[in-house]
């Protein structure tokens, strides 16, 4: 066969093949409609036990196999949710229409994926489920599978948040949709988390404020978090708290704290994990290079987060 025939032949059947993948089998998103079919089910019922009764039929009992994952890591239960829909109406009902038409952005979601393949050759696509939870976090990442909290992915400042908690108003204010949250999370499939959940505090700053770093990238544009505008401007301050409980085991003043922060954001974790990244990254030569060694960095490996710390050069300003 000719060689020049064969190449060709070659190249046009990867390309064919390229062409068959479709994006939209990596989507999930049947919880959302069960959600609301549950959500109208129960609204007007004043019964207690059959509101939990019905709503447990109809949602949790079909739930698709991530919102199973994501209710079993969540503690979620028709009790919670039944109280939730009564202390935040105005919320839900706001809520509603932008879950629904959750779909507009996903070419928006396909470009992040390929984005992610451009400056990761190694990246490997996993299925998102776009579930309703219960504004407990926004995604979270389960046996491979990205799992988003469209309640908490879509709202913004449209949104009637005037009943909720002022940490998620702040966030609420400044979030332009689904794509960040959906970045930030993709990225968590991507690395390395072998033991990560034994990392230091060290340790899990690196992973979540990488993920905001490397969704900054794809995105092209400024991460869209509270604790992102407070550090930049108190970074010495925030680092100097910081650098005496790096290496510790207690997470409380800096993770997954929305409950407890007063007078500043949440989760000035990230802010410290992304500022270190972002620094690695700016002083690295070869960026796709680093890029990889971001994502495979060994979070509960303290001598290897330790040298990443290192090598970042970061000083606050």
């Amino acid at each position: 066969m000719n060689t020049r025939f064969l190449i060709l032949l070659i190249f046009f059947s990867n390309y064919a093949s390229c062409q068959t993948i479709n994006f939209k089998n990596y989507i999930e998103t049947s919880d959302i409609n069960r959600f609301w079919i549950a959500y109208d089910a129960v609204k007007n019922l004043n019964d207690s036990n059959n509101k939990l009764q019905i709503f447990e039929n109809i949602y949790i009992k079909n739930a698709s196999n991530g919102l199973v994952d994501f209710i079993n890591s969540r503690n979620f239960t028709s009790e919670k949710w039944i109280k939730s829909f009564a202390e935040y109406p105005k919320f839900w009902n706001s809520i509603r229409p932008k879950t629904e038409n959750i779909q507009k952005d996903f070419k928006k979601v396909e470009y992040i994926y390929k984005k992610f393949q451009k400056i990761y050759p190694d990246f490997n696509p996993p299925k998102i489920y776009f579930t309703i939870g219960n504004l407990k976090g926004g995604g979270t990442v389960i046996n491979g599978n990205l799992i988003i909290s469209s309640e908490l992915a879509s709202s913004d400042k449209t949104v009637d948040y005037s009943e909720l908690p002022n940490n998620y108003q702040d966030r609420m204010k400044i979030n332009s949709g689904i794509l960040f949250l959906t970045a930030h999370e993709l990225v968590h499939t991507q690395q390395n988390l072998n033991s990560s959940d034994n990392a230091n505090l060290l340790g899990q700053c690196l992973k979540e404020g990488s993920a905001d770093f490397i969704a900054e990238l794809i995105l092209n544009k400024k991460v869209e978090a509270p604790y992102i505008d407070f550090g930049n401007k108190n970074q010495c301050e925030i680092w100097n708290r910081f650098n005496t409980e790096m290496y510790s085991y207690d997470f409380q003043n800096w993770l997954s704290n929305t409950s407890t922060a007063k007078n500043i954001p949440a989760d000035l974790g990230y802010f410290i994990g992304y500022i270190i990244t972002k620094n690695y990254y700016k002083n690295s030569l070869n960026k796709k290079l680093a890029i990889k060694e971001i994502l495979t960095l060994n979070f509960a490996d303290k001598n290897a987060t330790e040298n990443f710390l290192k090598q970042s050069k970061y000083q606050c300003k």
